[in-house]
């Protein structure tokens, strides 16, 4: 009797681990979007308050997206790119947005190719048909279409905020948050590491 009542206890804190990891409580799953927009994954990032959501249409090779950087100002720029040579900021493609002085949101994108970018809109190594972003309740999201070869499907991510002065992009500080800022992504599997869970993300039911 004593095997099996501690038989029990083992099952229950094992189930109760089960029901109380990360990955079956994540934020994004109950964050929405205009038009009830919806994505098959996503995944909780484990820095920057920041949250991914995709779909990945196999019949035409393109990456759906929306990156959601939240706790933030109209003063602050988000981003959120893909690094095909490795989690660093250096070679990352990426797909910025901020607020304006008119208080516009505008987006766009821009290759980085030093330490020190300039952040100026430029043409990235693959093509973005759809790009757009909205800023609501201290809330940047950044809505992509992103044409990615297969070789590109599972590799590194990045994503980053910094102030804005004068519709001038200024650098983002080096330490905290920002240097964790990074992990991997597999857009045909749903598998990611640098966020908050670093395991499989989250599908959601499309209707």
């Amino acid at each position: 009797m004593e095997i099996k009542a501690w038989n029990l206890v083992l099952f229950s804190c094992l189930l109760l681990s089960l029901l109380a990891s990360p990955s079956s409580a994540q934020t994004c799953v109950s964050q929405t979007f205009r038009d009830n927009k919806q994505y098959v994954n996503c995944t909780d990032l484990r820095a920057l308050s920041s949250y991914l959501h995709w779909t990945y249409h196999q019949s035409n090779g393109t990456v759906e997206m929306a990156f959601r950087h939240t706790g933030t100002t109209s003063s602050r720029w988000s981003a959120w790119g893909i690094n095909p040579s490795g989690p660093s900021m250096v070679g990352t493609q990426a797909l910025v947005a901020f607020v304006n002085s008119s208080g516009v949101t505008q987006a766009f994108t821009t290759s980085i190719d030093s330490l020190f970018p300039t952040l100026q809109p430029t043409d990235l190594s693959f093509q973005v048909p759809s790009l757009s972003a909205t800023f609501e309740n201290d809330e940047m999201t950044i809505f992509g279409v992103l044409r990615i070869p297969e070789n590109m499907l599972s590799t590194s991510q990045v994503w980053q905020e910094g102030p804005v002065s004068n519709d001038q992009l200024q650098p983002h500080t080096t330490d905290g948050a920002n240097l964790q800022s990074r992990g991997s992504i597999n857009f045909l599997t749903g598998q990611s590491a640098g966020a908050s869970s670093d395991s499989r993300t989250r599908r959601r039911n499309v209707s």
